[in-house]
């Protein structure tokens, strides 16, 4: 039986492994993700419309928002396009996982979506904060003890419910959408509102008149751990994904420490500083 010499076996352990990083298969020989968009030109996220992060401009109908700028500067660098896959935010999820679409928009890392996709580094802070009224604010502290009895807003179904019901003879009202609890507390109808930064900020942007400030965090004693609320990609699970995953990771760590992804949020209000605090040190998992 024949065998190759030194040099040729070299040469095929280097061509494998130039193979490997491509990314172009999977071990069992399928083809990656990464393959099938360098190959196509085009890179599918599974997209609803929720502003800032990914909405259709009213004037010229094109989809626009941090997301969607975010990840056309990714599908670039694969020499690819962003194609936008709309659907309800319920049925994103399951698209992904199902190889249907590449990704999602950022969303939380959660157990039970952890179990069916795999979630990129984080990109964002989702810091939830009380907001006052920027005129005649009823509370002049975030701090626990100045929420104590206050009349405070939330959303229903959202996380800051939760956080609401721990300020001890707190008056709680859940209003239907952010922009109901916005005009709330921007008419004096309430002391304060527990939201993300990411809604007050592009609030104010977008409605200057609004009587809203963001008077600081929402007590660490009440809010959930940190890492819970950031943003994270979902892509589908598995070796299929592995290549893509690492280029975008790369991506990301890259254009938070370079200043990109903050000139990028500038342009939707969210200039403070606490939305790429930590991001750019932060791990390539959820801890």
């Amino acid at each position: 039986m024949k065998t190759l010499g030194l040099g040729a076996s070299v040469l095929m352990v280097l061509g494998v492994a130039a193979l490997a990083g491509c990314g172009t298969a999977t071990a069992s020989g399928a083809p990656t993700l990464l393959s099938q968009i360098e190959q196509s030109h085009t890179l599918t996220i599974a997209e609803s419309a929720y502003a800032p992060e990914d909405f259709q401009n009213p004037t010229t109908k094109q989809w626009t928002g941090y997301d969607v700028n975010i990840l056309q500067g990714f599908a670039k660098t694969l020499g690819a396009h962003l194609k936008i896959d709309a659907m309800p935010f319920s049925a994103s999820i399951a698209a992904v996982a199902d190889k249907r679409a590449d990704l999602t928009i950022d969303i939380y890392w959660t157990a039970a979506r952890a179990k069916v996709i795999s979630f990129s580094r984080p990109m964002l802070n989702y810091n939830d904060v009380v907001a006052v009224n920027s005129v005649h604010p009823a509370i002049t502290s975030d701090t626990l003890r100045a929420l104590t009895g206050q009349h405070i807003a939330v959303v229903v179904g959202s996380e800051e419910v939760n956080e609401a019901d721990k300020i001890p003879q707190a008056q709680i009202t859940q209003y239907g959408s952010i922009g109901e609890s916005f005009l709330a507390l921007s008419s004096g109808r309430v002391g304060a509102d527990l939201q993300p930064d990411v809604d007050v900020s592009w609030a104010k942007k977008e409605n200057p008149s609004l009587a809203i400030k963001i008077l600081g965090p929402v007590p660490a004693s009440i809010a959930p751990p940190i890492a819970s609320l950031r943003g994270y990609y979902g892509v589908p699970k598995g070796a299929y994904s592995q290549s893509f995953l690492n280029k975008l990771n790369a991506y990301l760590k890259t254009i938070a420490s370079n200043g990109q992804e903050q000139k990028i949020l500038d342009k939707y209000g969210m200039t403070s500083p606490v939305f790429l605090a930590g991001i750019a040190s932060a791990p390539n998992t959820y801890q």
